[in-house]
């Protein structure tokens, strides 16, 4: 084992212990110690080359050392140069010309090389004088290291060919392997005197720092780079504001991306006083919450006749942006609007609106929180037909098999995890479930806010809150308070389509600052590149991408990801959604 105390104390120097013993030198390889080593250089460089040259050659799974010596040309040298160069070119091609005439050939074409020469000459100069590009010479050095000489040979192979592809040759050095290693190596020395004549945007192709990347202290990890391989760790809290988006078509990986977030939002110390509530229309989260949260978390399952309870009519003070009795008035509408497809016109709306705001002051007196069922007797009273209407369409929600919306709440809400159940609900009826869910988080929210603690929610099948009107105008309102009042939501969706049909919900998807892109359908793809602005070559990473692989959107950074969770532990058991292999529901999983 390495001791500099003991290494200092016998005299040694470090470089006895990282040094090779020996080198043996080659014509064409080296031998440090017991490894291989091979030097090439960059010795033609192609007119047109791509950027992700380098990042082929970096992605070769063996030990390279890439280095580029740039000495900078000032402007003025470079333009003299560049211009007796040219001119130097036009008396070629004047010579030629003349003799040309002196043998009474007037049509002669000038060759094309000469031609060629004249024309990469001008935009050589037009470069330096007119798009402030500046002359750079150039060595470029690629160090090999392998255990065995036919290893070595394998692979420098290999190299050569990413090259020939990219239409550059490397070539290897022969009789200059130990310059070429010293030049090779991050210690500034050049010994190699090879000069590749480039200009700053031809020379930027081979610097290898192009790739974005996100390393936020304290962030939760999404996944790792696809170019550059480093974790990416993301801390929404720097971000203008905390929305984010989790998309991608059944099977991408939606659900358990939002359940891996949530994991980590559990164990990571610097949310442990943070609070996760969690809309569940499939009973997907149950099973994870309670096997990471056990006395810390509560799930409730909805279900007609359960026991589980929520008071749709809950309003903690400061509920709303203005008027809370107004925006309690417009929830209502849109809970009437999911039960009653036909709609809520002008006069339900009057007649909504009176009977809420004579509710509350009578509950309050009474020293109870009013309820559905009042409300429902409130319309009753009225001298209306229409009020007897929405009565009758609040009935199964009071008096009916759906009471578990219209009287006293018996969730424990005070737990940091809750996670409510709607799948027990059935189709019909998950959307009216969902309102109300989205509106008792809203209460929880509020609540939460005047406490100073911060809010996670998480609000699955998050297209069908936009099947209405009215519920889409409640749910605009409400994704707004969740930011004012520091909760982080996210939305999770795989209907791409629906979304962008409605004109909120597009602006509250551009708006969010972090967007996670799994696998897309074609159309979706196409929209949601030109809602988002997303070229065609990074909207290829959500093109048939794996699951769990894709692209996130993370303020003005576009990153490509992949993430793979090793599927032999127990956490994947509990966050996977695929048949036979994960948990389903709430049920206590062992530890």
């Amino acid at each position: 084992m390495f001791n500099a105390r003991e290494m200092m104390k016998r005299g040694h120097s470090f470089k006895d212990y990282i040094c090779p013993d020996g080198i043996e030198k080659s014509s064409d390889y080296l031998k440090l110690g017991g490894k291989f080593c091979r030097v090439l250089f960059l010795k033609d460089y192609a007119s047109y080359i791509k950027d992700n040259m380098v990042t082929e050659l970096t992605d070769f799974n063996r030990n390279l050392m890439f280095s580029i010596d740039i000495v900078p040309v000032p402007t003025d040298e470079a333009v003299r140069e560049v211009e007796n160069r040219l001119l130097g070119v036009e008396t070629n091609i004047t010579n030629w010309q003349r003799r040309q005439n002196a043998n009474n050939n007037f049509s002669a074409v000038v060759p094309y090389d000469m031609e060629l020469q004249r024309k990469e000459s001008k935009e050589f100069l037009d470069d330096l004088t007119t798009r402030d590009q500046r002359m750079m010479f150039a060595v470029m050095t690629l160090a090999i290291t392998a255990d065995t000489k036919e290893q070595l040979d394998s692979d420098t192979e290999a190299v050569l060919s990413v090259a020939r592809k990219h239409m550059c040759q490397l070539a290897v050095l022969k009789f200059q392997q130990l310059d070429g290693l010293n030049t090779a190596l991050p210690i500034g020395v050049r010994k190699i005197n090879a000069f590749r004549t480039l200009t700053t945007e031809s020379l930027a192709v081979f610097i290898p720092f192009k790739v974005q990347e996100i390393q936020d202290k304290g962030g939760i990890y999404f996944g790792e780079n696809a170019i550059s391989h480093n974790l990416i760790m993301c801390n929404k809290a720097n971000l203008l504001n905390q929305s984010a988006f989790l998309l991608g078509v059944p099977g991408a990986g939606k659900s358990f991306s939002a359940k891996e977030l949530i994991a980590f939002l559990m164990l990571h110390p610097d949310y442990a006083n943070d609070d996760i509530l969690i809309c569940d229309p499939e009973g997907e989260f149950g099973a994870l919450v309670k096997a990471l949260g056990r006395e810390k978390a509560t799930v409730a399952h909805l279900v007609a006749g359960g026991k589980d309870r929520l008071n749709a009519m809950y309003m903690v003070e400061g509920y709303g942006e203005q008027n809370p009795i107004v925006e309690k008035s417009q929830f209502v509408m849109s809970l009437i609007e999911q039960i009653d497809k036909r709609g809520v016109g002008p006069q339900h709306k009057s007649i909504i609106d009176r009977c809420t705001a004579l509710v509350y002051p009578e509950a309050e007196n009474a020293g109870r929180v009013a309820t559905l069922c009042d409300l429902r007797n409130k319309l009753l009273e009225q001298p209306e037909d229409k009020a007897r209407e929405i009565a009758l369409s609040l009935e199964l929600y009071t008096t009916g098999s759906l009471d578990i919306f219209g009287r006293e709440s018996t969730v424990d809400l005070n737990k940091p995890y809750v996670v409510f159940d709607i799948h027990g609900l059935g189709e019909q009826l998950k959307p009216a479930g969902s309102l109300v869910i989205t509106d008792t988080i809203l209460n929880r929210v509020t609540l939460n806010w005047k406490r100073g603690k911060r809010t996670h929610v998480f609000i699955d099948e998050f297209h069908v809150m936009f099947e209405n009107e009215q519920s889409g105008i409640f749910f605009n309102s409400a994704w707004r308070q969740f930011r004012k009042r520091g909760a982080y939501p996210t939305a999770i969706t795989q209907n791409v389509e629906y979304l962008l049909d409605s004109v909120q919900a597009s602006t509250m998807l551009s708006n969010s600052e972090f967007i996670v892109m799994l696998n897309q359908a074609a159309s979706d793809r196409a929209k949601l590149a030109k809602l988002l602005n997303i070229s065609n070559e990074q909207m290829s990473y959500v093109t048939n991408a794996d699951a769990g692989c894709g692209l996130i959107r993370y303020g003005s950074a576009l990153v490509p990801f992949i993430n793979r969770f090793p599927r032999d532990t127990k956490l994947y058991a509990l966050m996977t959604t695929k048949p036979g292999e994960g948990v389903f529901g709430g049920e206590e999983v062992p530890a």
